[in-house]
């Protein structure tokens, strides 16, 4: 899989066109993130706890993969789950109200979280967080013939200062450690970049201090009278319903076959 792509915008038809050098993505010489240190030197955090995901794919019968970071590829609840989170009361802190399709993991107000990600796919995935970044701590080994013949690298951690970014790639058939500090109340997607991989369900949700957001978060009229003309719920648990009812949800998609 290249990583240098070249492409033009068109803002008329009739414009002239400009002549893109070729470039040979294998000539290309990449300094990996791993190697970088962050320009405000913020020191390596500390762990509070580790959250371990495993890239999973699986072929249905029609041959149009489905990904996930657990059991069930990611789809969208019936209730969006900010509104969950913010209509749940005590209930929100426990992650089963979110449904199985909404891979979520609850976070503390003030922890610091280790994300540890396999790849146990043949693909490398790029990895965003939204609404947050993270240091990268730790890149597994990679290379050869198997993983998109990348040239062999042994494992590598980072120096006293990780660099910050939202979006790291994993390689195929290798893991990464990732570690950031939770300093709010949010709900924030982690998602592979990808097409073939963001849009057929791998990704999961960071619902961070919800205690917070329900303090501290009204969300617009506007945003309830625009769900409530498309039909989109705004209460309750991932199914609409009141604490673990999920009558109505839509069935998961089962990822995770081993």
């Amino acid at each position: 899989m290249p990583r240098h792509y070249s492409g033009l915008i068109e803002y008329q038809k009739n414009a002239p066109l400009a002549n893109i050098p070729a470039v040979d993505d294998a000539q290309l010489v990449w300094n990996d993130v791993i190697n970088m240190q962050a320009r405000d030197r913020m020191p390596l955090l500390p762990v509070d706890r580790q959250i371990v995901l495993s890239i999973k794919q699986f072929i249905p019968e029609h041959g149009i993969p489905y990904y996930s970071f657990g059991d069930y590829a990611f789809n969208h609840s019936l209730v969006p789950i900010l509104f969950t989170a913010l209509s749940m009361g005590e209930l929100a802190s426990n992650s089963s109200v979110y449904g199985p399709q909404a891979q979520a993991h609850i976070l503390q107000y003030g922890e610091s979280i280790e994300l540890l990600v396999y790849n146990d796919n043949s693909k490398d995935h790029s990895l965003h967080l939204h609404r947050g970044e993270y240091q990268v701590v730790e890149v597994g080994p990679y290379g050869d013939a198997v993983a998109n013949n990348h040239t062999a690298v042994e494992f590598q951690k980072s120096g006293p200062s990780p660099m910050r970014c939202d979006v790291v790639t994993v390689r195929a058939y290798s893991y990464i450690k990732l570690r950031f500090h939770v300093n709010r109340g949010m709900v924030a997607l982690f998602h592979c970049h990808m097409m073939h991989g963001g849009y057929f369900g791998l990704a999961a949700t960071f619902i961070a201090a919800p205690e917070l957001l329900q303090k501290y978060v009204k969300v617009p009229e506007e945003a309830i009278r625009m769900c409530k003309l498309q039909g989109i719920k705004t209460s309750g648990n991932a199914a609409g319903n009141q604490g673990f009812d999920m009558t109505g949800l839509p069935p998961p998609i089962l990822v995770n076959r081993e």
